[in-house]
């Protein structure tokens, strides 16, 4: 399991609504990244004049030392950039980068060790339990943008941790949010979340009791904000639920009871806002479907797929159509990929051997990513596997245009990718962005090294990028 940091929300503007928004580039420059994925939740950016190269000193503007450890994705409003992060008072167990876990079981019982024995052998390596934790400081910063400098900070929370944790995520992996009134702030729903003014009160915060969580994997899912309502999505192995409270008050105005089928529960999906000519849709991925709600919590429409295990890539939607997929480890896995037209009702799941039908525009049965969220440019789809492996499609057809395996050998990704301009972003796990131009077949342009493990997503704002690694914070521009 290693999806971590991620998936957070869109919003275009100071006081109005999250929006689907499309893929084309916008004209005027990015301002403000206020949620995962940028201002339109695709990972599209215009920033004119961002550098092309840059290392751990060349075009860094700033970087800072980030107290304990998180994964949450950075936002940006009015120049302000905001982080959580969570610290503890003894050192957390340590990740590593790529896919792990699946090759260690199938050693184990190679050898005939009992399931349960596997499970407990594999938990220790992977997992860091609450047993093994200490007390943790759940912390929220707000630094200047232009300079790095500290403005702000504030403790959410400090305590045990209920649940524990893979060694490749954090207790702070949800990207916040802010509508340019608030910051709302998830640490997850095991601990709760927390919304704060943008000058750092404390305005109002809503706790759940706590609920287990697949093997101790720990939380992902971040809040998503819209026309006054934040939506959260709580899948876990006891109650699963999609929630909406109210932005000012988090007095909860509707709770809609969540059900899945199969031996696993829990999901690290982050809702998407889909707004179209019709209607707006909170749609959501989890074990066995992808669903999709209408602004009351009452479901619209289902597409029901089997053998998908980690639900947690973000949906988008642009030129017509949303785009959705949910990943697994295995390269050959399930891992289904979804166009979907408007106006959906019921199930619209394909039956036999159909990759479409009234609503479903096209698909692709193992084209979606593990955990990096898909991403549009120039009218191609570019999914990229952890593993480093992606697939490129037509977005209008679905038709395969080539597989490549980005930077070369060695490279695994957790972070979602991001366009800015005429070049394409991935970010890996050491901290290596590899920097590719768009086109028909694969061309890398450059590799940038930070040598430092990294799988939050990067942002960008006012002219700069803003890549967080396992320490630092760094603001990259000219």
């Amino acid at each position: 399991m290693t999806k971590w940091g991620p998936r957070s929300v869109h919003i275009a503007t100071a006081g109005l609504a999250l929006v689907s928004g499309l893929a084309a580039l916008s004209a005027a420059p990015t301002e403000n990244w206020p949620g995962f994925r940028g201002p339109a939740a695709n990972g599209v950016a215009e920033a004119p004049g961002l550098p092309l190269t840059w290392s751990k000193t060349e075009n860094v503007k700033w970087a800072i030392d980030v107290p304990g450890r998180g994964w949450s994705s950075p936002v940006i409003w009015n120049r302000v950039v905001y982080l959580t992060s969570a610290i503890s008072g003894k050192p957390f167990k340590q990740p590593s980068p790529g896919l792990y876990g699946n090759d260690y079981i199938a050693e184990l019982r190679a050898k005939g060790v009992p399931a349960a024995e596997v499970n407990r052998l594999v938990r220790a390596r992977d997992n860091e339990i609450p047993e093994e934790s200490d007390e943790i400081r759940y912390m929220v910063y707000a630094y200047n943008a232009q300079t790095g400098k500290l403005l702000w900070e504030r403790e959410a929370h400090k305590g045990l941790p209920f649940g524990g944790r893979h060694r490749k995520n954090t207790y702070s992996s949800e990207t916040p949010f802010t509508d340019g009134e608030r910051l709302y702030v998830s640490f997850g729903q095991n601990l709760g979340l927390f919304v704060y003014s943008l000058d750092g009160t404390l305005l109002w915060k809503k706790q759940w009791s706590p609920q287990r969580i697949y093997l101790d994997f720990g939380t992902a899912s971040s809040p998503v904000v819209h026309a006054g309502k934040v939506f959260l999505l709580q899948d876990s192995e006891q109650e699963s639920f999609l929630t909406a409270l109210d932005a000012k008050t988090g007095a909860e105005l509707w709770r809609t009871p969540r059900s899945s089928k199969g031996l696993l529960h829990s999901s690290w999906n982050t809702p998407y806002l889909w707004t179209h000519a019709g209607r707006t849709e909170v749609v959501t991925t989890g074990h066995g479907s992808v669903r999709s709600y209408d602004l009351d919590g009452k479901e619209l429409w289902r597409i029901t797929i089997a053998g998908t295990t980690m639900p947690t890539p973000s949906a988008f939607a642009a030129n017509g159509l949303l785009f959705v997929g949910t990943g697994a480890q295995g390269g050959d896995a399930s891992r289904p990929f979804f166009a979907v037209r408007p106006g959906a009702s019921g199930d619209i799941s394909l039956t036999g051997d159909a990759t479409s039908n009234e609503f479903i525009a096209w698909s692709h049965p193992r084209a979606s990513g593990y955990t990096p969220s898909a991403i549009l440019h120039s009218g191609r789809m570019y999914l990229l596997h952890d593993t480093g492996i992606m697939t490129v499609l037509d977005a209008e057809t679905g038709k395969e245009l080539y597989k490549a395996r980005v930077g070369g050998t060695g490279h695994t990704f957790s972070a979602s990718p991001i366009a800015l301009g005429d070049r394409l972003l991935f970010l890996d796990e050491e901290g290596t962005t590899v920097v590719v131009e768009p086109a028909g077949e694969y061309r890398e342009i450059r590799q940038n090294a930070l040598d430092e493990m990294t799988l939050a997503s990067p942002a960008v704002a006012d002219g700069a990028l803003f890549i967080r690694t396992e320490t630092k914070l760094y603001r990259i521009a000219k």
